[in-house]
């Protein structure tokens, strides 16, 4: 069985060298998805679409 984990923003853009800036523009241009959302300031993305985008 494999689980597909949370990855969290710090995370992802450590995984993709990029910064909080650029991570969250192709946020708003629709190239990668929205973040899941637990709660107002905590959010998450699953590891299946970060290696999508590496």
């Amino acid at each position: 069985m494999n689980i597909d984990r949370r990855v969290r923003a710090k995370e992802f853009m450590a995984l993709l060298s990029m910064k909080k800036d650029a991570l969250y523009d192709w946020v708003n241009s629709g190239e990668i998805p929205q973040p899941t959302r637990i709660n107002k300031k905590d959010v998450f993305w699953y590891e299946s679409i970060v290696k999508k985008r590496s």
